[in-house]
């Protein structure tokens, strides 16, 4: 991939030509995945960012008015720096202008909603092509989840899904947490790569990272918001919350299993063309019956925001672990897959529901009582 800045010029960065060298030198790139000791700043806020952003392009197309919050959105959904996620894009697209250095349009359509040249290779290729803003930073997100070392059931972006394998091997052989720095070479050509996200980093701190706010975490932030269409009006969604409680089994009738009767009309998910469409059915609908033994059973709530919930179903150590997730619309298989995968391996999904507390009602059905 070809960056705007970066990769437009064979034998400069963009560090070297706008910013001292011992400047970019000093200035460290973090981990991709954010985590308690590699978070964002609370100075970082979309706000600020794209203060920092129209500094650097007054003419800034309106249709790019909500893109920080949507880097806050995706990158607290997948765990990203996204702070460091917006650095690249700016690089990439040098500040959404998507002009080289020499005034130039790059490869790069600007309606592509393509943020960090996916698939642009060189010699006028474009690149993959997103339907609109939300989708494309989506896209890049989830490709820094992949440089990670960490591999997705179904991305978005087509040059994801083509070398997954290839990026995945690459980054599992550095035995470590990937770094910003290690997408030089990799993600772009450049060899200064990384020092070109750094130097952006570095103005944007400059002017808006100081004091106290430079170190501390962001704020706490309150359960998401059911709308994700609107992002610069809607809270930060957070990585799965997950809540647990413990059922103590009932003693189970002689004979017999436990039917799981939802108390409210419950939404299915059919696979139809490689999208999830829903249809409601009606509450005489059971799901499949589940032996009520004397073990015990735990209970749990997980959401990644959203209006689907999914019931999810696994064996513990003995013990029956249920646990209620709340998804994304649209991202529903995807979603689903990463929270069985990191939190309840060898777990299944038993229905669809239209809100948590269906789902929950039918997971203490299961538990019997």
């Amino acid at each position: 991939m070809r960056s705007f800045l970066a990769g437009a010029v064979t034998t400069l960065s963009l560090a070297v030509l706008l910013a001292p060298e011992s400047v970019v030198a000093k200035t460290s790139l973090p981990e991709i995945r954010s985590s308690a000791a590699n978070f964002v700043p609370r100075c970082a806020t979309p706000d600020r960012l794209m203060t920092f952003l129209k500094s650097r392009n007054p003419d800034l197309d309106p249709r790019y008015r909500d893109i920080a919050d949507w880097y806050r959105h995706w990158g607290e959904v997948w765990r990203v720096r996204w702070d460091y996620a917006f650095f690249q894009m700016a690089l990439e697209t040098n500040f959404l202008t998507y002009l080289r250095p020499d005034g130039r349009r790059g490869d790069v359509d600007p309606l592509q909603n393509n943020f960090a040249g996916i698939g642009t290779t060189g010699g006028g290729v474009p690149g993959d092509r997103y339907p609109d803003v939300k989708t494309g930073v989506l896209a890049q997100i989830q490709h820094l989840v992949v440089y990670s070392g960490e591999r997705l059931e179904t991305p978005i972006a087509p040059r994801t899904q083509l070398k997954q394998d290839d990026i995945l091997s690459a980054s599992l052989k550095l035995k470590r947490s990937v770094r910003y720095s290690d997408l030089a070479r990799r993600w772009a050509v450049d060899p200064k790569y990384g020092a070109s996200i750094a130097w952006v980093a570095s103005e944007f701190r400059a002017k808006h990272c100081q004091g106290a706010d430079a170190l501390a975490p962001q704020e706490a932030q309150p359960l998401p918001s059911r709308d994700v269409r609107a992002p610069s009006s809607s809270p930060v969604v957070k990585p799965a919350q997950v809540v647990a409680e413990t059922v103590a089994p009932t003693a189970p009738v002689p004979g017999k299993l436990a039917s799981i009767a939802p108390p409210k009309p419950a939404t299915r998910l059919s696979e139809s063309g490689g999208k999830l469409t829903s249809r409601l059915e009606t509450s005489n609908e059971t799901l499949p019956e589940v032996a009520n033994g004397d073990r015990a059973c735990r209970i749990s709530v997980a959401s990644y925001g959203g209006q689907k919930n999914v019931l999810i179903r696994a064996d513990e150590d003995g013990a029956l672990h249920l646990a209620a997730l709340t998804v994304l619309d649209g991202f529903e298989d995807s979603m689903t897959a990463r929270f069985i995968q990191s939190r309840m391996p060898g777990g299944k999904p038993v229905g669809w529901f239209t809100d948590q507390q269906s789902a929950l009602d039918a997971a203490r059905t299961i538990c019997g009582g």
